[in-house]
């Protein structure tokens, strides 16, 4: 293999570190906001449940798509993160 294709691989794949990385500091700072969330309406005896919420979380995350991600894709990815957060949640109030 030529150098050039082995920088422009190295090149690459550094900048999806730095996607990956920048991506995980903002899931962990998503997770910290919900869990004040949480905090805020067990406070206020609300339900931590919101379907009207969750519909809505979901419309959005599909008008933000540009592509080139399916919509069907990036739903995927949002219900694997809230899933995880739900159980972020559980975990906290053990």
């Amino acid at each position: 293999m030529d150098n050039d294709f082995e920088e422009k691989l190295k090149k690459g794949r550094s900048g999806i570190d730095k996607i990956d990385k920048a991506l995980v500091e903002l899931l962990n700072k998503r997770a910290v906001t919900v869990l004040k969330i949480k905090r805020l309406k067990e406070k206020n005896n609300m339900a931590l449940y919101d379907a009207k919420r969750e519909e809505d979380l979901m419309d959005n995350i599909i008008k933000y798509n540009k592509g080139p991600l399916y919509n069907d894709n990036i739903v995927q990815i949002f219900e694997a993160i809230l899933r995880n957060v739900q159980i972020l949640e559980k975990d906290e109030s053990l």
